[in-house]
C-alpha cells in the first residue's frame, strides 16, 4: 500500500455564504450510478489516480491525483439519496461543505453537487471557481464512465 502525505481537514468549516451547484443526468439505474460515484475502486477509474475508502463510509476518505491529495471527512450518508462531507478548499485556510444528491427519474439518475462555505473575497472566489471546475469535470467523467464504460485511468490498485 502506498503512503500518502496530506493535510488534516480544517476545523474552520464553511465560514462564508458563497456556493455553487453543478448537475448531470446519467442514463443508468440508481445502483450503478451510486456505486460508480462512491466506490473507491470505481472513482479511481475515471477521476482520481488513487482513492482510499468509499464515500458512503462515515469518516475519512482520501482522494489522490498524482502528487496531490485531498482528505475528505464524510459527515452524512443516506443511501441512494445523499452524501455530505467537508474538505479543505484550495487557496484558503478553511474547509467547505459538499453535498451530492441523487434522484432517479425516467431511466436516468440526476446527480447534483452543491458546494458551499467560501468567503466572498478574492481567494474565496478563486477557490470556488477551481472547485466548480473540478466537480464539473467529475460529473462529466462519471457520466462517460457510467454510460459508455470509458475509463481514463488504468489503476489496478
Amino acid at each position: 500500500m502506498h503512503s500518502y502525505s496530506f493535510n488534516p481537514v480544517s476545523k474552520n468549516v464553511a465560514p462564508g455564504d458563497v456556493y455553487f451547484l453543478v448537475a448531470a443526468s446519467i442514463r443508468a439505474d440508481m445502483d450503478t450510478v451510486w456505486n460508480n460515484a462512491i466506490r473507491a475502486v470505481n472513482v479511481k477509474k475515471y477521476f482520481t489516480t488513487d482513492s482510499l475508502n468509499d464515500l458512503d463510509t462515515l469518516g475519512e476518505v482520501l482522494w489522490v491525483w498524482g502528487d496531490e491529495t485531498a482528505l475528505i471527512e464524510v459527515d452524512e450518508v443516506e443511501q441512494y439519496r445523499r452524501i455530505s462531507f467537508h474538505w479543505n478548499a484550495p487557496f484558503v485556510d478553511y474547509a467547505v461543505r459538499t453535498e451530492f444528491t441523487f434522484e432517479e427519474s425516467n431511466g436516468r439518475v440526476n446527480v447534483k453537487i452543491k458546494e458551499s462555505g467560501w468567503l466572498f473575497d478574492v481567494y474565496g472566489i478563486k477557490s470556488s471557481y477551481a472547485n466548480c471546475s473540478g466537480w464539473t469535470e467529475y460529473l462529466c467523467a462519471l457520466r462517460v464512465f457510467t454510460e459508455f464504460g470509458i475509463s481514463f485511468f488504468n489503476n489496478s490498485k
